[in-house]
């Protein structure tokens, strides 16, 4: 038995937290099978290095994006739909971490953390996720 790649042909995939790791990673892999890719993180020169890095670079787009920030969320998300039509698969990789025990963890730090981790993904699927379900209602006729 063989495996055969997947092809995310004429797929728009928003992947957040793509400047490096497994976002980066995840750009690649989904460049290499012919996805349009709209590319998030803070850092737009390292979003830009993962662009060019990737197959078809000309078609990804870079949408620089802080997920701590919430007011900006709802703009992107409507930036994103307006440029590309649909956004097909949301990856939430964006987030941060902390290496350091509780006792010495400052509350401050914690909020941040879940404000990136964790509101941040879920203010980003809220603000995508109405134009993914009609796609999907259309798509199932």
């Amino acid at each position: 038995m063989s495996f055969k790649p997947r092809s995310y042909r004429d797929k728009v995939i928003w992947i957040t937290g793509a400047s490096s790791g497994i976002g980066a990673a995840l750009a690649s892999a989904f460049a290499a099978r012919e996805a349009t890719l709209v590319l998030s993180a803070r850092r737009w020169d390292r979003l830009e290095a993962v662009r060019t890095a990737c197959a078809h670079a000309e078609r990804h787009r870079i949408l620089p994006l802080d997920l701590t920030e919430a007011a900006a969320i709802p703009t992107a998300a409507d930036l994103v739909l307006s440029q590309q039509g649909r956004v097909d698969i949301l990856v939430n990789n964006g987030g941060i971490t902390q290496r350091s025990l509780v006792k010495h963890t400052q509350m401050e730090l914690d909020r941040c953390i879940m404000e990136t981790n964790y509101f941040g993904a879920v203010a980003l699927t809220k603000a995508v996720l109405p134009s993914m379900l009609v796609l999907s209602c259309v798509g199932n006729r």
